[in-house]
């Protein structure tokens, strides 16, 4: 991503104010010596969307303020640059390509993070969460380019290859059990990056961080942030429902935005492993977390099982909340959301 891609702004706002906000930009002196400054930017284009980074940081002088927030949303998005080259499946010379090939078989902190996170997840999730989902998404790609749908057979031999994980955490160590050239991490590594954006902005100095990587979002900070819930039925319209946000990170999964045209027939593009077919009936699912990549990959599972899979896994993951909207318009919320 180029850094001219990027739109930065400057603004301002009471650092005393105790009432709900949204995530809208500030900078004011405060009663006392310390100054309060807050940098926004829009950097488009990086792990495969748009990310808005907001950094608020104090210092002796406004000026001063400014240009220590400034230089900690420059940390944050040298830290998703970082990370994207680890990720990405789209550059050979990227760690997980390498690694996913028999290039590489020590990975780094970052990769090996991720790499047990997901195995975690498709371990508790029963297999609706898999990092091979890509080879599913692949498939129906080729359906909606040639206009016909994959017949059943296929489909269940498809979801037969994903029963099992290519790879395996023994003592911390990722160790490859199979074929992991289909392995992709795009369900759960934003939120990872997010996590890390953050933690970076905040290691810099920061006092209050933003990170909203096309609605996967994460906030560090003392004040409260109003987060609109996108009504399914009315993209673009006014919010389905509101929550409020403090310290930790919310995520959405739904077929909206994204899927197959396949002939006559639109298909969402959350896709179940576990029968390599698209999901049908749940438009929207946000999750709250603690974390980025935790809500990322609960949204993601949560999308695929029914309500109450949903409503038992929520009970053995503490700080987790969920609101689902149904295809009727029916919101249904459950554990702490």
């Amino acid at each position: 991503m180029a850094r001219g891609s990027a739109t930065r702004s400057r603004a301002a706002s009471p650092t005393d104010s105790a009432t709900p906000v949204t995530a809208a930009p500030f900078r004011v002196a405060s009663v006392m010596t310390q100054f309060r400054a807050e940098s926004r930017g829009m950097y488009q284009h990086l792990m495969g969307t748009n990310v808005e980074i907001v950094v608020a940081a104090e210092a002796a002088s406004d000026d001063e303020a400014y240009a220590q927030a400034s230089a900690c949303e420059d940390v944050a998005v040298a830290e998703l640059e970082r990370l994207q080259r680890v990720f990405t499946v789209f550059d050979p010379t990227s760690e997980l390509v390498r690694w996913r090939t028999g290039e590489l078989d020590v990975v780094s902190p970052d990769l090996a993070a991720v790499l047990s996170a997901a195995a975690h997840w498709w371990r508790v999730s029963g297999g609706a969460f898999h990092p091979c989902t890509g080879l599913v998404r692949a498939r129906w790609l080729r359906a909606a380019a040639e206009g016909v749908e994959p017949a059943a057979a296929e489909l269940h031999a498809l979801a037969g290859r994903l029963a099992t994980l290519p790879f395996d955490v023994v003592a911390g160590t990722i160790v490859r059990t199979g074929d992991c050239t289909g392995v992709d991490l795009n369900a759960i590594a934003k939120g990872y990056l997010v996590d890390r954006a953050v933690a970076a902005a905040v290691a810099a100095g920061a006092v209050d961080v933003l990170v909203n990587a096309g609605g996967d979002l994460r906030h560090h900070g003392a004040r409260v942030l109003r987060v609109g819930i996108e009504d399914p039925a009315a993209v673009g319209g006014p919010p389905k429902s509101t929550v409020d946000l403090h310290e930790g990170a919310i995520a959405t999964s739904g077929p909206v935005h994204r899927g197959f045209q396949v002939g006559e027939t639109w298909f969402g593009h959350v896709l179940d492993p576990r029968t390599a077919s698209p999901v049908v009936g749940r438009p929207s699912t946000t999750v709250r977390a603690p974390d980025a990549m935790t809500a990322d990959a609960f949204a993601t599972v949560a999308g695929v099982v029914d309500w109450e899979e949903t409503r038992a896994l929520v009970a053995s993951c503490p700080g987790i909340g969920v609101l689902a909207i149904t295809a009727d318009g029916d919101q249904l919320t459950c554990g702490e959301w």
